[in-house]
């Protein structure tokens, strides 16, 4: 019996109303913080008329009800914070569940399927056909309908639970409120010393792994509703986190003995810490960084410079195609400013399952503002191409793409920044903490489990950040690939060899570079290294490295006669119109390195996901025949249109 049950997508809250109900919560606590303070400042005021002995302790008292008033304003923010993040989600939840409602009921439409009706698959006749479509495709279509309409319930689920976790955890604040002086007042003196202690640690910027870990243990004696109050100072260092953080393995034992509680109100209270903290899980990392960008975002002391960038952000976790079950998208690290900028990086896929996860490097000019946008598209253009991979291989793996604008990338010329290697060793040690952190964070299955294909692919200076990177690994990768390379420091990596890259059957590195003809933007990086006395960098696509090279040329499938393109320049995402002054240098639309359809963007999909013996030497590309002088010559454009079998044939035997 098949049928798809959309009621578990109706009843949910309406966004707006969340939002009406939430607002008000802020105001009214504001209101009496207000008039706590007001009291406080009127009674301080007698101090000259009262001069009785108690009339110190008489003041002091109103030290309790002003905090008291405090915890209730911290308390009511979170409840906000929970009903705004609630209505955010619903918000997102409802345009996936329209598009999912127009696609089955074009499902319907196709195969005359009404929802509800009860239909054997099993039963049609042999080959009979629904609207077009064989049994078994549509009997997969309303699978994955199906599959589509749990993800989202299971999301509002999830949604609606940590909205209730969040509210729950909020408690009293300790202690009474005195109505009168008897003599002494009543604190929590532990959790006073605990905040003290938080304070001094956070002053200091704590600036080492044994303080860190000792903040994280500070923070696991104390309650939901504690942990709340603590937040709400909302400090750099709580938006930033830990710059010498603990063990990976010391984070994960910690985090996996909070309560579920703890771990929710620490999403809140410690954004910045708890979401660029390896060993947390990369969906509570995620939870812990949107919370942070919102908050960023909203501050009232982000320029509106800082708020552009950051749309950037927001708008790079929309789904490539709204119509498509689209790999979900978040924000694997975070930090708002560093060196006067923001540095990101944004998943494609699940990190805490996928079974093959590739690490996106970008080169010189790749910023949150000018660049993350590009580079997440190629990261999901990447994404696909590794899935069509899998498909065509057979293989049912899973995968997520790390779209990573973690490191502060050099300016374009005229800036002299790319030729020196300073940006790369600061950036190669950012990612190399990211990538062994991944490694140790996913370490925690049980055995049995696959442990998941880590690879990395990086382009022009991201490859010369990403070999510092890969030498000082403590855990082997399965891959690398490097493409447009502004050059590797041979002198401080003297082959790939030299790099924590997994050896093939033959002992050599699964190392792979290449570099197009057209390219003429990298060899400058190459060339312009060993100016003014530098050492300089040498191309990885020469023999002293000993990288695996394969072309980007373009050409036909020799079997098949499919096209792939060329790349045309040095981006990996080619924008520049064909014969403009622009593409002498860029790539021209649909023929970069990472765009689909072009030989590298295939190679590419191969190598990172462990199949880069499946890559095949093309067919060149054939030229236009045109008359010249009333002679026929091949002069014309490239031809890159799919050929037919007697043209495969015919450029068989040139």
């Amino acid at each position: 019996m098949y049928g798809i049950d959309a009621s578990v997508l109706e009843g949910w809250p309406d966004p707006g109303l969340l939002e009406e109900a939430a607002v008000p919560l802020l105001e009214q606590a504001q209101g009496i913080v207000n008039v706590m303070q007001a009291a406080a400042s009127e009674w301080s005021g007698l101090g000259d008329a009262y001069r009785a002995p108690e009339a110190a302790e008489l003041l002091a008292a109103f030290g309790t009800p002003a905090r008291v008033s405090e915890g209730l304003r911290a308390g009511l923010a979170v409840v906000y914070r929970a009903l705004m993040g609630y209505a955010d989600t619903v918000r997102e939840l409802n345009r996936r569940r329209g598009v999912l409602l127009e696609d089955i009921a074009d499902f319907r439409r196709r195969t005359q399927l009404h929802l509800g009706e009860a239909v054997a698959f099993d039963a049609l006749p042999e080959r009979q056909s629904l609207g077009g479509s064989s049994g078994a495709s549509v009997a997969l279509e309303l699978g994955e309908l199906r599959q589509r309409v749990s993800s989202l319930a299971a999301g509002h689920e999830q949604a609606e639970h940590d909205c209730a976790r969040l509210i729950d955890g909020v408690r009293p604040v300790d202690g009474p409120v005195p109505v009168y002086y008897d003599g002494g007042m009543v604190t929590d003196a532990a959790v006073e010393r605990t905040r003290s202690r938080l304070k001094d640690l956070e002053t200091a910027e704590v600036g080492d792994a044994a303080g860190a870990l000792e903040m994280l243990e500070l923070w696991r004696t104390l309650t939901p509703g504690q942990l709340l109050d603590y937040g709400m100072a909302e400090s750099d260092f709580l938006r930033s986190g830990f710059t010498s953080p603990p063990l990976v393995v010391q984070v994960r034992d910690w985090w996996a003995g909070l309560s579920a509680e703890q771990q929710a109100a620490l999403l809140v209270a410690a954004p910045g810490v708890i979401g660029n903290l390896n060993g947390v899980p990369y969906k509570a990392r995620a939870r812990a960084n949107r919370v942070n960008l919102d908050s960023v975002f909203k501050d009232p002391r982000t320029s509106e410079t800082d708020k552009a960038a950051l749309q950037v952000i927001y708008d790079a976790l929309e789904p490539a195609d709204r119509r498509s079950a689209a790999p979900e998208r978040s924000i694997m690290s975070f930090t708002p400013e560093e060196n006067g900028k923001p540095f990101v990086a944004v998943a494609i896929g699940d990190l805490d399952t996928a079974t093959n996860v590739t690490w996106n490097v970008p080169g010189m000019r790749t910023t949150v503002a000018d660049g993350l946008e590009s580079w997440t598209k190629s990261a999901q253009d990447l994404y696909d191409g590794q899935v069509f991979a899998d498909l065509i291989n057979g293989d049912k793996g899973s995968n997520a793409v790390v779209s990573w604008v973690g490191y502060d990338s050099p300016d374009a010329p005229p800036s002299t920044e790319v030729l020196s290697t300073a940006l790369a060793q600061t950036g190669g040690a950012k990612l190399a903490v990211a990538l062994d952190g991944f490694t140790e964070t996913r370490a925690s299955e049980s055995d049995g489990v696959t442990r998941p294909r880590l690879n990395v692919l990086a382009h022009s200076f991201g490859t010369t950040t990403a070999s510092y990177a890969l030498k000082a690994l403590k855990h082997e990768v399965a891959t690398a690939t490097f493409f447009g390379s502004a050059g590797i420091a041979w002198r401080e990596i003297g082959s790939a060899a030299d790099l924590h890259v997994a050896k093939d059957a033959t002992g050599e590195p699964e190392v792979y570079v290449t570099a197009a003809g057209d390219d003429r933007v990298a060899p400058l990086g190459i060339v312009g290294s060993g100016l003014r006395g530098r050492e300089g960098r040498w191309s990885p696509s020469d023999e002293w490295f000993g990288g695996k090279n394969f072309s980007s040329e373009g050409g036909y499938d020799p079997e098949t006669g499919k096209v792939y393109k060329r790349t045309t320049g040095h981006d990996a995402k080619g924008w520049a119109a064909e014969g403009s002054e622009d593409s002498v240098l860029a790539a021209t639309g649909g023929h970069g390195y990472l765009d689909p359809e072009t030989e590298s963007a295939r190679n590419i999909a191969l190598t990172s996901t462990g199949r880069g013996e499946l890559i095949k030497k093309l067919l060149p590309l054939q030229r236009k025949v045109m008359a010249v002088h009333g002679e026929l010559v091949r002069i014309g454009p490239l031809i890159e249109d799919d050929l037919t079998p007697e043209e495969l044939e015919e450029v068989r035997n040139r």
